[in-house]
Order: structure tokens, then C-alpha cells, then sequence
């Protein structure tokens, strides 16, 4: 059933979740976790007090629901990036060139991916770790085939690359050891490299 503005309940309810997670990407991007509040993203998003609990049980909710907002962003891109290029290294090289670009001039999302959800509660924490999963999966598909090497350890090794590449865009976005965004492409490709001709010298059984 429709309400006069033509919109069913469902889809009320879906457009105020929208409004809160929105919200929480402009605060928690801004103040971080533990600057942000509950009415704070109550007044961003112009709701009232009783439409949070129609979305969200807490705060730790609601980054986890913005963190996998910013991860499905990033996933999309990778994947077109990598379908681009013929794989391997450059697929690599493709995914991180658009990783590190997204994250350029957007502080906000780059602190909620690198640092508020690291440190925030488990249930945005919980969320995190599938994020990576989801991003290391796609890094050990561009690794060469090798019958000896199981799917777990593949799905480690690419963890690594994705874990090394978050502590290089960190340190470049910090403005530490002047880092710059190429050489943070440049070192996630060469450990990528390193990765896959190894993978590569492994002898059949």
C-alpha cells in the first residue's frame, strides 16, 4: 500500500536508512567514531529521534552499514578496473591506481576505512575483516594458477597484499615518510610481483 507521496512503507524506511547512513559517512569521515553521537546524525540527516531505532541498534551499526557502503564503492571499481587490463600485475596495478584515486581529496573515507573502523566495535569490526576478505579474494584471482598452492593460502597471500596496501595508503595519507600516491601503487605492485614469482617457480607435484 501506497501513502500519498506515493511511496510504500518500505521504501520510506529504506530512504530514511539512506539519509542516516549518509549522514553517518559525512560525521564519522569528519569526527570519527568517538566524536560522533547519535542525535549528531540525527540532526545531519534532519530525522527524529525515533527513526534511528528503526534502522540501527547503535552508533557501531551504523559504521558498519557506512564502512560496506565505501567497500561495495571500492569492489565496484576494482573489478572494473582489473576487467580493463589483462590481469596479473597490471590488474593489480589497476586496482590500486583506482583505490588510491578514490581516496584522494576524500579525507573522510579514507579515515573511515583506514582508521575508524580499525578501532571502533566489533560488529563495524566484524564487517571490516569481510571487507578485506572480499578485496584479498579479488587479489588472489590475479595470482598465477599453481595446483600445489591450496585456495586458503592464495586467499592469505592476497589478505597480504590488501593488509600492506591499507598501512601504505595510511602512511601516505598521514603525510608520513613523504610517501606519494604513486609510490604506494608502485610498492603494493611490487610486492604483488614478489607474490607471484614465487607462485610461479613452485614445481608441480
Amino acid at each position: 500500500m501506497r501513502d500519498y507521496d506515493g511511496k510504500t512503507a518500505d521504501e520510506r524506511v529504506a530512504e530514511r536508512r539512506a539519509r542516516l547512513i549518509d549522514a553517518g559517512l559525512e560525521l564519522f569521515g569528519e569526527h570519527g567514531y568517538a566524536g560522533t553521537s547519535i542525535r549528531a546524525v540525527l540532526r545531519q540527516s534532519g530525522l527524529r529521534d525515533r527513526y534511528f531505532g528503526e534502522s540501527f541498534p547503535d552508533l557501531d551499526s551504523l559504521l558498519a552499514a557506512v564502512y560496506d557502503q565505501l567497500i561495495e564503492e571500492e569492489l565496484a571499481g576494482s573489478h572494473a578496473a582489473v576487467a580493463a587490463v589483462q590481469g596479473g600485475t597490471e590488474g593489480a596495478r589497476a586496482m590500486m591506481e583506482w583505490i588510491s584515486r578514490s581516496l584522494e581529496g576524500n579525507p573522510g573515507r579514507a579515515r573511515i576505512k583506514l582508521r575508524e573502523v580499525v578501532s571502533a566495535g566489533p560488529i563495524s569490526g566484524s564487517h571490516r575483516q569481510s571487507g578485506l576478505s572480499r578485496l584479498a579474494q579479488l587479489v588472489a584471482d590475479l595470482l598465477p594458477a599453481t595446483p600445489d598452492v591450496s585456495d586458503r593460502d592464495r586467499q592469505m597471500l592476497g589478505l597480504g597484499v590488501v593488509a600492506a596496501a591499507d598501512a601504505y595508503l595510511l602512511t601516505w595519507l598521514n603525510g608520513e615518510s613523504a610517501l606519494s600516491r604513486h609510490d604506494v601503487v608502485d610498492l603494493v605492485a611490487t610486492l604483488f610481483d614478489s607474490i607471484a614469482c614465487r607462485l610461479s617457480r613452485i614445481p608441480s607435484s
